[in-house]
């Protein structure tokens, strides 16, 4: 087959039960032909047959694809490996790893074969090209005795010569004897100027001469020698560049043995023709005897004698032939199987041991690896441990995460689990204010590292948890660069703490009812002022504080956050107590570092942490929170136990799972 097709996909398709049809990849064009007969055409020669399995197939159309032989060989020579059984034995192994058993186990045996057999013509080599030799003497000779055969019957009939006298007998009998032994040396004179050629030429793909008639065991060891080192020589060629140093080794061998070929060679030449020589003299002392003979018999006696020369020539080759034939017949090879291929019980690979350990391993190296190298580049608090390793700040509590919908989420009577959550975290912070004083409200300051870590939210929520408990609160927005209070609850904000700090208010403008309780009111910021900083510094506020005292048990202050801002320093001079808020995922490691620096300096009073949005699929897995183990959410959403729970999907579970990494 053409290289151009090698790797082209061929659709084969059967027209009828005895006919198959190869589709040109190319072309298009459609190659029919017979079924199991051998085809040669310009794809190739090939020969299509059904096996057995074929009446199984429900489909008439096939893709074939021709891989080109050099390139399939060299992808089985890396599965391929042959060694030694034991250091002193003289067994090899070979092994073949194959995903398909049956293929295995063809090419090893064919392998085998094909290397016995190769080594069997190594072998043969001389015997073969004195057979072939044989042979074409054999032509000549047939043909040339059937000529003087017909000589002979024709100088009879012609002469009508019926028999020859016993001296004339004689005569031939003798002669014969010695012309046998004439064809017998110029024939062994033939084979030795062959091995001369042969010898002589530098080219080691020249073909072994003949060796029939030669017995010297000397000279027929020298040149098996050469020819094995001629042959050695070739196949090192097909691997190895030509100026590599082996070669000169091995071109010193070759020509040693040339020499010693050649030495020999000289020797029975000279052998020969002294024989020849003898052989002729008494020829000629024949020829004498053979003119005492009668001229019309004597003319008969030199034309049978031609034919009996020709015919014990034959008789002679055909010998050689049939001891030739028997050399190569009974030829074996030097390996012997001692196992035809078979393949194993079980696979060899993967190693089930090996994967199952392997799989151990990665299974909880890679996770692990994975969590920890996801540590290492987070520079975000994901975990308690984050503040703990950071600050020495005590932790008020945790908010949990989840979506929702509600601002407010404490409510009168409410068993929403945020609700529940907000309720534990009021439990807290009275432990941390302590005992107080009766008629002496409590100020507890809210601030966070930057926006969007829920500290409005928090505040709003507490101080209705406290409202809802029958504390009277009052929530001062004094954020008032970014307010959201005033926003949650849908309150007014035209005239605020803004208003009533420059005096353009009374405290009675500004004192909100919440529309969550009756307990809870809120003092909005008002218009955005020029200068917040200038108006919290001012004497206004500590009065303002003074009478709220007063007046309310609980005053939730709602400052700027203190990463951006001055603000919620300047107001914790007058705090009971400070709340920092930490979201989960949004704050920053570093941020608790500042945090630490605040709380050693005792800049806040009785400063506490609260961790917001926790999210119950984060990678550090959080269900609990005060024994109830709920979720909460920040945002502006919240979910709640009276709503229907999403109907969990395959895809909400792979998300799920992967979230905790």
């Amino acid at each position: 087959m053409q290289n151009r097709y090698f790797g082209k996909k061929w659709k084969l398709s059967f027209p009828n039960p005895n006919q198959y049809a190869l589709e040109d990849p190319e072309s298009g064009k459609k190659v029919t032909g017979p079924l199991n007969q051998l085809q040669r055409n310009y794809i190739g020669t090939y020969k299509v047959d059904k096996t057995v399995y074929f009446a199984k197939q429900n489909k008439q159309e096939f893709t074939l694809v021709f891989n080109d032989p050099v390139a399939t060989v060299n992808s089985y020579l890396g599965s391929l490996s042959v060694a030694v059984s034991t250091k002193q034995s003289t067994v090899l192994t070979l092994r073949f790893e194959t995903v398909v058993p049956k293929r295995g186990q063809d090419i090893l045996n064919t392998l085998i074969q094909v290397y016995n057999e190769a080594s069997l013509a190594d072998k043969n080599r001389t015997t073969q090209s004195t057979l072939d030799f044989i042979d074409e003497r054999l032509k000549l000779v047939t043909g040339e005795l059937v000529e003087v055969e017909k000589d002979v019957e024709g100088f009879k009939s012609s002469q009508g010569l019926t028999d020859i006298t016993s001296e004339a007998n004689l005569y031939l009998e003798n002669v014969k004897t010695n012309d046998s032994k004439i064809n017998e040396v110029n024939l062994k004179l033939g084979v030795v100027r062959d091995i001369q050629r042969y010898v002589d030429s530098d080219s080691p793909q020249e073909k072994l001469p003949s060796t029939m008639g030669i017995d010297d065991p000397v000279l027929l060891g020298q040149i098996n020698q050469l020819s094995e080192l001629q042959l050695k020589k070739i196949n090192l060629l097909a691997t190895t560049q030509p100026n590599n140093p082996i070669f000169e080794s091995i071109n010193e061998q070759i020509q040693a043995t040339r020499a010693g070929i050649k030495a020999n060679i000289r020797n029975i030449e000279a052998s020969l023709e002294s024989s020849k020589r003898s052989l002729t003299s008494n020829s000629a002392q024949y020829e004498g005897s053979i003119k005492k003979i009668p001229g019309q018999e004597r003319q008969f006696v030199s034309i049978k004698r031609q034919a009996t020369i020709k015919e014990s020539l034959y008789l002679y080759l055909l010998q050689k032939k049939e001891e030739a034939a028997l050399s190569y017949a009974s030829t074996v090879a030097d390996s012997r199987v001692v196992d035809a291929a078979y393949s194993t019980t079980s696979p060899i690979k993967p190693k089930i041991p090996i994967t199952y350990l392997a799989s151990i391993i990665f299974g909880l190296l890679l996770p692990m690896g994975y969590v920890y190298g996801k540590d290492l580049v987070n520079n975000k608090v994901v975990s308690l441990s984050d503040i703990t390793k950071s600050t020495s700040a005590p932790i008020l509590g945790e908010l949990m995460y989840e979506e929702g919908s509600e601002a407010i989420v404490v409510k009168a009577n409410s068993r929403k689990a945020i609700a529940e959550q907000f309720r534990a975290l009021r439990t807290n912070l009275q432990y941390v204010h302590g005992k107080t004083s009766i008629g002496q409200g409590i100020v507890t300051l809210f601030t966070s590292s930057m926006s969007g870590e829920g500290k409005s939210f928090v505040a709003s929520n507490i101080a209705t948890a406290l409202a809802t408990s029958g504390r009277k609160t009052v929530l001062l927005e004094l954020d008032l660069r970014k307010p959201k209070v005033s926003k949650y609850l849908n309150l007014g904000n035209k005239v605020g703490l803004s208003n009533y700090l420059i005096g353009k208010a009374n405290l009675s403008d500004i004192i909100l009812e919440s529309g969550v309780h009756s307990n809870l009111k809120v003092i909005s910021s008002g218009p955005i002022p020029p200068n917040p900083s200038e108006l919290l510094i001012g004497r206004e506020i500590e009065e303002l504080l003074a009478h709220l005292r007063l007046n309310f048990e609980e005053i939730i202050i709602d400052t700027p956050p203190i990463g951006l801002v001055t603000d919620a320093q300047i107001l914790a001079r007058l705090a009971d107590a400070s709340i920092y808020i930490v979201r989960h995922g949004v704050t920053f490691k570093q941020q608790i570092v500042n945090l630490n620096n605040l709380y050693k300096s005792s800049k806040f009073p009785k400063l506490n942490i609260v961790l917001n949005g926790v999210q119950l699929t984060g990678s550090y897995g959080y269900g609990y929170g005060y024994g109830y183990g709920y979720g909460y959410g920040y945002g502006y959403g919240y979910y709640s136990d009276d709503h229907q729970k999403k109907k969990l999907t395959l895809k909400g579970i792979f998300k799920n799972f992967f979230n905790r990494f």
